[in-house]
């Protein structure tokens, strides 16, 4: 029966089963704004869902099952480094690895080095990369 409702789906709409899914993890309402913004662009780039928590950045994950996900550092509750742990140690049982983005203002070696042994794809400054991420989502598309 789900199978049949996803087909239905994409049969009606090809354009948007193409889109690259993303997850925002940030817990600033204006950077949110700016990276949907920078991010949505419908039938190619979609941002599925914001979490502000490390533990709603999960939940978040694994309800929405999206593509990509730009993660934060500093969060409300929780880090951006716990929720790049948590997500790789759920590639066994899921068997999906999304392409992980950190987009961060804190933006030290020792961090970088913190968040690409934990499973980062990316590191960027958000005060000197912050358009980069668009970059990066389109190249995972494919386009």
């Amino acid at each position: 029966m789900m199978s049949i409702a996803v087909e239905a789906s994409t049969s009606s709409s090809s354009s948007s089963a193409a889109a690259l899914r993303v997850l925002i993890v940030e817990d600033l309402p204006r950077v949110q704004a700016a990276l949907r913004e920078l991010i949505d662009e419908p039938g190619r780039l979609e941002v599925a869902g914001v979490a502000d928590t490390e533990s709603q950045a999960i939940a978040d994950y694994q309800a929405l099952q999206p593509d990509a996900v730009v993660i934060d550092l500093s969060l409300r509750q929780g880090t951006g480094l716990g929720v790049i742990t948590a997500l790789r140690r759920s590639e066994a049982a899921t068997g999906r690895r999304p392409l992980l983005i950190v987009l961060t203002n804190h933006a030290f070696p020792v961090l970088e080095t913190a968040c690409r042994n934990a499973g980062a794809d990316h590191f960027l400054d958000k005060s000197r990369d912050f358009r980069q991420v668009r970059a990066l989502l389109e190249q995972a598309r494919g386009a």
